[in-house]
């Protein structure tokens, strides 16, 4: 129940997610691609690609840092 109820917060951090950043997290996690080959999906340069990816991660984990039950 406990795992349950991160998975569903975490969901909610990701859904709160600008569309982009949500996008660069699904390809390089999800999908598994390089962030070559997800700069090439999304058009970017691989260094615009990087700098998306890491403002993504920096924003849903200040996002998680307030559910209760995450530790970052």
């Amino acid at each position: 129940a406990v795992r349950a109820e991160l998975q569903l917060r975490l969901q909610e951090a990701l859904n709160a997610l600008d569309p982009l950043d949500r996008e660069i997290l699904v390809l390089r996690h999800f999908e598994e691609l390089s962030n070559t080959e997800a700069a090439e999906v999304l058009g970017l340069q691989a260094s615009a690609a990087s700098k998306r990816y890491i403002r993504a991660v920096r924003r849903l984990k200040d996002l998680a840092r307030d559910l209760p039950g995450f530790l970052c």
